[in-house]
């Protein structure tokens, strides 16, 4: 499993904010292969999310939203979701599994897997995450491998180099 650099920090940023005792979270956007999952992207919650001490709705609207505009850039697909515990351990709590399960056995969903990362803060307020990839009959802890993005031509965040690399048509690139 990997995860972008890109998604990481939505996480840490936005999961800063339940250090005021709430949770937040949003969905885990990547692809699940056959030779492994990737995280690329992690979307926040939403402006008309439903943030508690012990609960965490999000913004569906939103999450439709980020998941499109996430097909449309590098075809990403939902793969699985993360939120936060301000308080207590950053294992999924049974209303979490039950959550997770209801969408594993969801015929129109489609997963076989689901990706969970639970957000939390150690005792210096800082993020820590843990994830979990959970399946029908088995749950265990994952450490994913930390993998920058590689930028989009179009993205602002792209350097010359690679826009100018990107917009070279393929029968001019060399090939290994």
């Amino acid at each position: 499993m990997t995860i972008t650099d890109v998604a990481l920090s939505s996480i840490a940023r936005e999961a800063s904010r339940s250090i005021d005792g709430f949770e937040t979270g949003g969905i885990l956007l990547g692809y699940d292969a056959t030779d492994g999952i990737g995280i690329r992207h992690a979307g926040g919650p939403g402006p008309n999310a439903t943030r508690g001490e012990r609960t965490f709705m999000r913004d569906l609207d939103h999450a439709r939203h980020l998941a499109d505009s996430a097909w449309l850039e590098d075809r990403s697909q939902w793969i699985g979701e993360w939120h936060t515990h301000p308080t207590g351990t950053l294992s999924p709590s049974e209303v979490d599994l039950q959550s997770y399960m209801r969408h594993l056995r969801d015929p129109d969903l489609g997963f076989d897997r689901f990706v969970a990362i639970i957000a939390g803060f150690d005792s210096s307020a800082r993020v820590l995450a843990a994830t979990w990839l959970i399946q029908r009959d088995r749950i265990w802890a994952v450490v994913p491998e930390r993998l920058p993005p590689a930028p989009a031509r179009d993205s602002p965040y792209a350097s010359d180099a690679a826009k100018r690399a990107a917009s070279i048509p393929d029968e001019h690139k060399e090939t290994p």
